[in-house]
Formats: structure tokens, C-alpha cells, sequence
């Protein structure tokens, strides 16, 4: 018997007060009666004062000492045999994929983790408590907190490790500021962690791993040429393990085999693979099988087929400007490129002597010479740098300048924003006030050696790819684990009335396309519809899918490519003990005794009241 307030006690002093009220209670005044024979002869009225006599043993002083009593044990909380304290186990869950490598006896590193836990928490007090967290960029509270086993183990049978390689402290500190309430923190993994790695001191790392062989595919892509249609796979395959193996590539589109082929790799060795595949197919599901291989998730990869995101680009140039041939040869070799009319470009190529209309599905290039008069461009300046690049602009990417020398350079008086400038020369510019958006460039090409120099080309091929990315739809079409995904919903800031209303959403789907997909799809969840859509990196591989109310807008793939989680051979079991001594980690329940208490408390109460306001006056007047 021990109590968990001992300072409670102190309440017991409230006993000897009770009974020294009942000893010295105050003395009635002389009552004056119209008749002594109605007042009783065995009723004895005392005179008036304060003095000790003998204790009148009541039903009111029996009720308040027993509820003195027990708001004494309320307060000094009794306990026995530890009654109250359980364990509160806060486990830490490595969501890392090579958790779920296979070994040669058919469980996992999962698996093994989760029968620790289970023998932990079966073989700790009754009551006890577990709470589950799960590593990650953003640590997620599985179960908890604080939930009986029972709730835990039945959450726990769906978890599946998937994540590539990731930060576990954020998890881990999560851990630790629940403990501090009280608790037990251990971590569960498959390797302990590398000497200097920084591990909170109070966590008890437990590694249930198992070095391990594995064949992974580290990077795949799929690629069409948008002039046959004809597809191409690449492929990077490594064998991460001791031994020489031998690998089974196959590709498949639905139930049909588009390819096949089969590697020699040697130990740590990476091999790539390249095939041709005919267009249409939509979407590869590609598989390596090895006799070698733990881990299944990045055996396999989904890929979604490319599309061809044409420009069209309208050239306006007068058949006598010294940009037209330059320009027109350039695009010429630049890919995905059409040339189309000006009333459906995406790209408006023109004469800088007039400035654009101002509308926000404009892309506009206008290549000098500003002022075309004989003066304006006998007073133009010829530059042979030093030249001033705004570095971050994408248009620049590759641009070196050079040896280039910049003619024909006239003073301009527009609002624009510099992209190369000289001086006080800008050079190529942004124009600045309206809504297209309108590059100038000051120079005039039959005075200037820029177009036989290579950034020439590069330069108009970066900003067709500018434009291209501002098309609506998809960008790309197969990204890796926990990358951000983008798209394009509308041109401009304003979804146009007739698109806006409908409901946008993403989903996951199952490799074969067709209705039978959806009989597997995850549920829809919902996107905001802006200009720029993005797509929060998800931890799941597969195809997914982009809903606009009931249409399709695009299919992406997402796939594990991961060279650290691949490397099954540094696993190990083994543990490590918090190299401190921390605070006492006994977790209090409620106690049953202070329920049975506050019980015993309330009823004396009730008859402390019904003597007093109940009893207490009929026995006055049968007196």
C-alpha cells in the first residue's frame, strides 16, 4: 500500500477539527415560551456559552469525518501493488522501403519488427499503452496516442514500408516530447544507425535487419520521337549485392510483351538497357526478376508514354529583315516546332518596330532594329561586351556570349525589365506594363556576329521551351517518389467561365488501362483549380490519373529510384540502449480507487443532506 500524493495526508488533521467542533459547538440563547408544558421535560436546554462536554456521537459527526476521510485519500491517491502504472511504449517505425526486403526465410524486416513490438506489448503490464509513429519528410502518428494494444494491432496489418531514403529525427523528436508526459521511446529499423549519426539520447534503437542481395532498377525513361511515333525505353539496372547474378528485364503493355531481355551483372555492377518500342502503347510496365532479388518495389517500374507538346510559331518578319533566315533555320531544327499563322501561334516572332497587343496567351519576340530610319540606325553602337547576364533567368541557360559582337544597339524608352544589358545598354529585355509576355531584342543581326555563334540557336531553342512549358497539361509524365508534380491547367491567371465549376481531382489507378481500372482506383482526391496545379509528392508508385469533372486530362507514373534503400547488404539486428538515464517512465491511468472514493463521497453527501435538511426537522417537531 503506498500512496502517489503522500502530502495528501495532511487532510487527516480535519478529523480532530470535526470532533473539537462537536465538543465546543455554540450554545442556543434562552428561548422565552408562551407555555412551560410544551416544551418536553426530557429535552435538555443548556444554558448560554462554550464549554467541553461529552461527545454527542451523531449521525451529521459520523457522515463528516467519513467525508473528511475520503477527501483525504482523494487527495493522498492510495495505491497498491502499483496499481495504476502501466507502460506507455512509443514506437518508432522505420517507413523506409528496405523494411520490407525479404530474406531467405520469408519474413521481413517488418515483419520482425512487428512481432518485437507485439512481444513487448503482450508481455507488459495490463493496461498499458502504445503509440505508433511513422518516419518520414512529415513523421504521421499512425495510432495513438496512447491506445491499448488491441486498437494498435489492428492498424499496424496495413502498414507497408515504401519510402525511399529520409530524415527519421523529425520522427524521433516527435517520440521524445510525447515521452515527457511519461513513456518509453523505442526505435525500430533494420540497421543501427553509423557512429556520429545524431540520435536522441532517450530513444532504445532495436534493428531487425538482414543483409540481403537485391536487384533494383535505378532510373528508366520513355521517350517518343515525335516525327516516327517511335517510343524509346532507357533503362539502368544494378545488381546491389555480394554475388554475380543473372536478370530477367520485361516489359509489358497490359497483357501484351513488348520486350524482353536478360543481363549478366556482377557484383555492384550497373548495366543500362535500351530498346525501341512502337508508339501508342499509353503506358510500360517494366519488371526485373533475379533469383537474388529482396525487394520488390524497385524491381518494378510503371511508365506513362510521352506526349508531344508542339509549339507553333508564327514568323511576321518582312521578307527584307536580316532576322528572317536566321530564325527560320534554327527553328527548322528545334523539335516539336510548327510553323503555323499568327491567330493560332503560341509563339509570335516579329519586327520590333512595333510593340505587341497586350493579351496573356501571347508570346511575344521582337528582333531589332527598334527605329528602322537611316538615322536611327547610323546613330545605333556596336558592342563587343562586356555583357551582363541575369543568370537565374532560364533563358540564359547555356548562353555564354562569347566573342559575340552586339550590333546595332539603339537607345530604348520602354518600361522593361533587362535580361542581358551593357552598361546602360539593355540589350535583351522583358517588356514591363502589359500582359503578353513580350521579349525585345535591341540588335541589328546584319551588323552583329550573334547568329553564327552557338548561343544563337540556343537561345531562340530556350525560349521555345519556355513557351512549351507554359502549355496546359502535363510537363512530364513519370517522376519519382517524394518529387513535386506540376501542371498547367489554364493559359494565363483567369480560368476562362466555361472551363471553371467542375470538380478537379487526381486518383490512383490499376496498370491496365480501360474500365477495369477503376474496379482498383483509390479514391479521388480533390485539386485546387489555379493556373499552376501541384500535386503533393506522393508515397506511392503506380499510374495516377487527372480528372476535370468527368474528363481525362492527362496520366502521370510515379516510381521508387533509390540507390541507398536498394543496398540491402549494411542491414543488421542489433540494439542500443539509451546511453542516459532518464527520467522515471511509468504511465498513470486512471485509478480505479479514486473512482470508488469520489463514489463513497457523493453518497455521504446525500445523507449528510437528508440528515440535515430532512430528518433533522421531523425529529424537531415530534420533539
Amino acid at each position: 500500500m503506498g500512496f502517489a500524493n503522500p502530502l495528501g495526508l495532511l487532510g487527516l488533521l480535519a478529523l480532530p477539527a470535526i470532533v473539537a467542533i462537536h465538543l465546543f459547538h455554540r450554545r442556543f440563547p434562552p428561548l422565552l415560551v408562551a407555555g412551560l408544558h410544551l416544551w418536553g421535560a426530557e429535552v435538555r436546554v443548556p444554558t448560554a456559552g462554550r464549554k467541553r462536554e461529552r461527545l454527542p456521537i451523531s449521525s451529521s459527526l459520523i457522515l463528516e469525518l467519513l467525508a473528511a476521510l475520503l477527501l483525504t485519500m482523494v487527495l493522498a491517491q492510495p495505491r497498491v501493488s502499483d496499481s495504476g502504472k502501466v507502460l506507455h511504449l512509443i514506437a518508432v517505425l522505420d517507413d523506409s522501403a528496405s523494411m520490407a526486403a525479404v530474406g531467405a526465410d520469408g519474413t521481413s524486416s517488418r515483419d520482425r519488427a512487428v512481432a518485437e513490438l507485439a512481444r513487448r506489448m503482450e508481455g507488459a503490464p495490463r493496461g498499458s499503452r502504445v503509440t505508433l509513429i511513422l518516419t518520414g519528410r512529415r513523421p504521421v502518428m499512425l495510432v495513438g496516442p496512447a491506445v491499448e494494444w488491441d486498437v494498435a494491432k489492428a492498424a499496424i496489418v496495413d502498414w507497408k514500408p515504401t519510402l525511399p531514403d529520409h530524415d527519421v529525427l523529425p520522427a524521433l523528436d516527435m517520440a521524445v516530447q510525447l515521452a515527457g508526459n511519461g513513456g518509453d521511446v523505442v526505435f525500430l529499423t533494420d540497421a543501427l544507425p553509423e557512429d556520429g549519426q545524431s540520435v536522441p539520447s532517450e530513444a532504445e534503437i532495436v534493428a531487425v535487419g538482414e543483409s540481403l542481395g537485391n536487384v533494383a532498377v535505378t532510373a528508366a525513361r520513355w521517350t517518343v520521337d515525335s516525327a516516327t511515333l517511335v517510343g524509346h525505353v532507357f533503362l539502368r539496372v544494378r545488381n546491389a549485392g555480394p554475388r554475380p547474378v543473372e536478370a530477367t528485364i520485361e516489359g509489358r503493355s497490359g497483357d501484351r510483351v513488348v520486350f524482353q531481355s536478360r543481363l549478366e551483372l556482377a557484383s555492384e555492377e550497373e548495366l543500362p538497357l535500351e530498346t525501341d518500342v512502337s508508339g501508342g502503347l499509353g503506358r510500360l510496365v517494366v519488371t526485373v526478376q533475379s533469383a537474388n532479388d529482396a525487394l520488390a518495389v524497385d524491381s518494378r517500374v510503371s511508365l506513362v508514354e510521352s506526349r508531344v507538346r508542339t509549339v507553333r510559331v508564327a514568323v511576321t518578319l518582312p521578307d527584307d529583315h536580316s532576322a528572317v533566315r536566321s530564325v527560320r533555320r534554327v527553328l527548322s531544327i528545334t523539335p516539336d516546332v510548327e510553323i503555323s499563322g499568327p491567330e493560332a501561334a503560341h509563339l509570335l516572332v516579329a519586327s520590333a518596330e512595333t510593340l505587341p497587343e497586350s493579351r496573356r496567351d501571347l508570346w511575344w519576340l521582337g528582333i531589332g532594329p527598334v527605329e528602322v530610319s537611316v538615322a536611327a540606325k547610323q546613330a545605333a553602337r556596336d558592342l563587343l561586351g562586356p555583357y551582363l547576364k541575369e543568370k537565374r533567368d532560364p533563358l540564359l541557360e547555356g548562353v555564354s556570349l562569347g566573342g559575340v559582337i552586339w550590333g546595332g544597339v539603339q537607345s530604348l524608352a520602354v518600361d522593361a525589365t533587362p535580361v542581358i544589358s551593357a552598361g546602360d545598354e539593355l540589350l535583351l529585355s522583358r517588356l514591363n506594363g502589359t500582359r503578353s509576355t513580350a521579349l525585345l531584342l535591341n540588335v541589328d543581326l546584319s551588323r552583329s556576329n550573334l547568329t553564327e555563334s552557338p548561343d544563337w540557336p540556343i537561345l531562340i531553342n530556350n525560349l521555345v521551351e519556355q513557351r512549351r512549358n507554359t502549355l496546359p497539361g502535363l510537363r512530364r509524365w513519370n517522376y519519382r517518389l517524394n518529387e513535386d508534380i506540376q501542371f498547367r491547367l489554364f493559359e494565363g491567371i483567369v480560368e476562362p467561365s466555361d472551363l471553371s465549376g467542375r470538380r478537379l481531382t487526381f486518383q490512383r489507378v490499376s496498370e491496365v488501362a480501360g474500365a477495369a481500372e477503376h474496379a482498383e482506383a483509390a479514391r479521388p482526391r480533390n485539386l485546387a483549380r489555379t493556373a499552376v496545379v501541384e500535386i503533393p509528392p506522393l508515397d506511392q508508385t503506380g499510374f495516377f490519373q487527372i480528372n476535370d469533372g468527368d474528363e481525362v486530362l492527362g496520366e502521370f507514373a510515379v516510381n521508387f529510384f533509390d540507390s541507398a534503400e536498394s543496398d540491402l547488404t549494411g542491414l543488421r539486428a542489433g540494439i542500443r540502449l539509451p546511453p542516459v538515464d532518464g527520467k522515471a517512465t511509468d504511465y498513470t491511468v486512471d485509478n480505479p480507487f479514486t473512482w470508488a472514493i469520489l463514489a463513497g463521497l457523493l453518497l455521504i453527501m446525500v445523507l449528510a443532506f437528508v440528515d440535515w435538511y430532512v430528518v433533522g426537522p421531523r425529529k424537531s417537531v415530534v420533539a
